[in-house]
């Protein structure tokens, strides 16, 4: 049994009371996408250099999701986390395996969003560039967890090692198969 998620989340701007209004789990997976959105815009600037300012782009992003009303700082930083985990492990990829993104992702780019892997193609690049310049990460960025947030991948339980597909950003469920509740992201 595979497990696939294709729930989709539109990246828009939201008011404070629609965003509250949402539940916990929804606001999470829109600031997932919303973070990432807000990232590749500050690097798209013309004063943008990819290698020093992903971690700044990213800090903004979460400060602003905090600013504006979406997120508690305590959301907003989780969010914050799952977001650099997610690029780093794809930047990660980039680098050693020098894959495109569609082998990392390991799935059909007919059955993905295209905004979103536009989106996550390029901040990808930005943190392979980033981990080039620096000697190690401090935190690991190779295991996911039920309840967090993660993007469009496949994950492998690391109990029974059911892979369970995601096509859109969303909350990791436990394990479909054993319940178990800690993932490793399929490598090609």
């Amino acid at each position: 049994m595979i497990a696939v998620f294709n729930r989709s989340t539109t990246i828009t701007d939201m008011n404070q009371s629609e965003n509250k209004a949402m539940p916990i789990s929804d606001r999470l997976i829109h600031a997932y996408n919303r973070m990432l959105q807000r990232v590749e815009d500050a690097l798209g600037s013309p004063t943008a250099h990819p290698e020093t300012d992903l971690k700044h782009a990213l800090d903004r992003a979460r400060e602003q999701s905090i600013e504006f009303g979406e997120l508690k700082p305590e959301e907003a930083s989780r969010v914050h986390e799952f977001v650099l985990r997610d690029l780093y492990d794809a930047g990660r990829h980039l680098a050693v395996e020098e894959h495109d993104i569609a082998d990392w992702l390991r799935l059909s780019l007919l059955v993905l969003e295209k905004e979103l892997l536009e989106r996550f193609t390029l901040l990808a690049q930005v943190a392979k560039v980033e981990l080039k310049h620096l000697e190690k990460v401090k935190r690991r960025y190779d295991e996911w967890h039920t309840g967090e947030v993660t993007t469009i991948g496949t994950l492998r339980c690391q109990q029974c090692g059911e892979l369970v597909h995601f096509e859109h950003t969303a909350h990791i469920p436990p394990c479909p198969k054993c319940h178990a509740t800690v993932y490793g992201r399929i490598k090609h």
